[in-house]
């Protein structure tokens, strides 16, 4: 007798489980979206087997999403090289060089160098970034204030406040180094693991974390 009472409650029961279950999954797929995209002017020098061919202006844009590492590197004569894979230590060379092994990538803070062998030459391109404009949405960088390419690593601090951050410093043995302010909010430049990361901060949160220059973290 009571199984007809029940029986509409149980479909409405479900159905709502249903529903949350479908706005769970759709959650994690939006925050996958997300994506850290910097865009930066630069000095290029480029060498096949150990000769410069290039050695003027360039833009590289470094671009984090889902789970994915490019670098588009510009050349002002037009040349377009675009370096892409899971991480920086997993990459390959796109377009031209499509059929080459994995690139070597060395981090030097404001310098990064490529290099790689197209199976007849070796080629090292060599990039020292100078000013930067963020992308995406990172508009409180702007105004003229120099910044270099996103830390990928640390992107997860990015809206978050620095006191929050505190206990993952001293766990990852990032230490202070200075700090200025700026129009734009706080920029404290911190070494971690080796490198020298600036952090913006802005209304007691995190708005930037990108590579800065080794002098700045000079004690």
């Amino acid at each position: 007798m009571l199984l007809k009472p029940i029986t509409p409650a149980l479909a409405l029961f479900c159905l709502a489980t249903l529903t949350l279950a479908a706005q769970a999954q759709s959650q994690p797929q939006s925050q996958s979206q997300a994506q850290a995209v910097a865009k930066s002017d630069a000095e290029c020098r480029l060498s096949k087997n150990g000769e410069v061919i290039y050695n003027d202006d360039c833009t590289v844009k470094e671009k984090a999403s889902e789970g994915r590492e490019t670098f588009t590197v510009k050349f002002d004569n037009g040349k377009i090289f675009r370096f892409s894979g899971p991480n920086r230590q997993n990459l390959r060379i796109e377009d031209d060089f499509a059929n080459t092994s994995n690139v070597l990538f060395e981090d030097k803070g404001s310098k990064g160098v490529f290099s790689w062998n197209d199976g007849n030459s070796t080629y090292k391109l060599a990039i020292k970034t100078g000013p930067s404009s963020s992308g995406g949405n990172d508009s409180s960088s702007g105004g003229g204030l120099v910044l270099g390419p996103p830390v990928p690593d640390l992107q997860y601090l990015v809206g978050k406040s620095p006191a929050s951050s505190a206990l993952g410093f001293v766990i990852r043995g990032t230490k202070y180094v200075s700090e200025t302010q700026s129009p734009q909010g706080t920029l404290t430049y911190m070494l971690d693991k080796k490198r020298c990361v600036a952090f913006l901060s802005a209304n007691n949160i995190y708005k930037a974390i990108t590579f800065a220059d080794d002098s700045k973290c000079q004690r």
